[in-house]
């Protein structure tokens, strides 16, 4: 705890994380008029990075990014003031107040409560050459990098939702694409499923791992495990994510085996007052990594946060 008491903060709560958790939480605390303030570098979170979602209620379909901005502009319109920033420290001050250290603007921020919307950040595959290619080839998000690679072929390494969605969304603008799955069979929705089985450009290759990325200064090939060699343009890594907790790291917080942040059914951390976590960054949505669950642990937070700061 550092030893410092602050005047007023300037915040009743900083939510770090610009995704579906922390912009819900921002709606709901500046509907109870609670000074918010949002801080992410990464607009809309892991939500902006999916090309079409069609399981969040309200929408048949939406793109990633536009229902992304959507959260935001509802968040904005009710007070909630936003920084493209990124926070390096946090520390507990003598009064239970908390100082926020920016590393772009090189600011010091204070609040009364915190809410860690941290995200999840992508899973590496850890194969030879991964690093070398990335950015030359390999990348880690189809939304982001897709246009890139049209008319060329391209690798899809996963075989979950992401990996499968990413897969459909390049098929519309590859002619020709692998997905590379580990097992014999795939773990995404069967609905992914049945769309990618009935793409003729997609071919599935199962019980495959990749062993190495190689080429000369881009990628040009995949080698699996068993020395079976795909020619490649472009291959884009969706093993899943790893929960971003390594800001918290100091506050000795609760985690899961996997390295989730362990909250309580208020989305508060326990024996941290002030300190609350929502979304796939959590235990609190038994690891059901979905905008809707996000949302939910979104608003409970808020509640918590404003039952909590009320009684300052």
């Amino acid at each position: 705890m550092t030893d410092i008491k602050t005047s007023t903060p300037e915040y009743d709560v900083i939510i770090i994380g610009s995704g579906a958790a922390g912009y819900t939480a921002a709606l709901y605390t500046t509907r109870y008029k609670l000074k918010t303030l949002v801080i992410g570098l990464q607009e809309g979170g892991q939500g902006a990075l999916a090309h079409d979602i069609e399981n969040y209620p309200g929408f048949v379909r939406i793109k990633g990014p536009e229902l992304m901005k959507q959260f935001k502009e509802s968040a904005v319109t009710y007070g909630a003031e936003t920084k493209m920033d990124e926070v390096n420290t946090i520390e507990k001050n003598t009064d239970n107040t908390y100082s926020l250290h920016l590393t772009y603007s090189g600011e010091t921020l204070t609040t009364k409560s915190v809410l860690l919307a941290l995200g999840t950040k992508n899973r590496k595959l850890g194969a030879i050459g991964e690093d070398t290619f990335y950015g030359k080839g390999v990348t880690y998000c189809a939304t982001c990098d897709g246009m890139f690679f049209k008319g060329k072929t391209v690798g899809i390494v996963g075989a979950g939702d992401s990996a499968i969605t990413a897969a459909l969304y390049m098929a519309d603008l590859c002619p020709k694409v692998y997905v590379f799955v580990r097992k014999d069979t795939m773990r995404a929705e069967p609905i992914w499923q049945e769309k990618i089985l009935a793409k003729e450009n997609v071919e599935i290759v199962y019980n495959t791992s990749i062993g190495e990325f190689a080429g000369d200064t881009k990628l040009e090939k995949v080698i699996s495990t068993d020395g079976k060699e795909f020619f490649l343009d472009g291959c884009f890594i969706e093993i899943g994510a790893d929960p971003n907790t390594t800001l918290v790291d100091n506050f000795n917080i609760e985690k899961d085996k996997g390295g989730y942040i362990v909250v309580t059914k208020e989305q508060s951390l326990p024996n941290h007052p002030g300190l609350f976590a929502a979304g796939d960054v959590t235990t609190g949505s038994n690891h059901f990594h979905q905008i809707a669950t996000a949302v939910g642990e979104g608003a409970i937070a808020a509640n918590s946060i404003f039952n909590y700061v009320s009684k300052l």
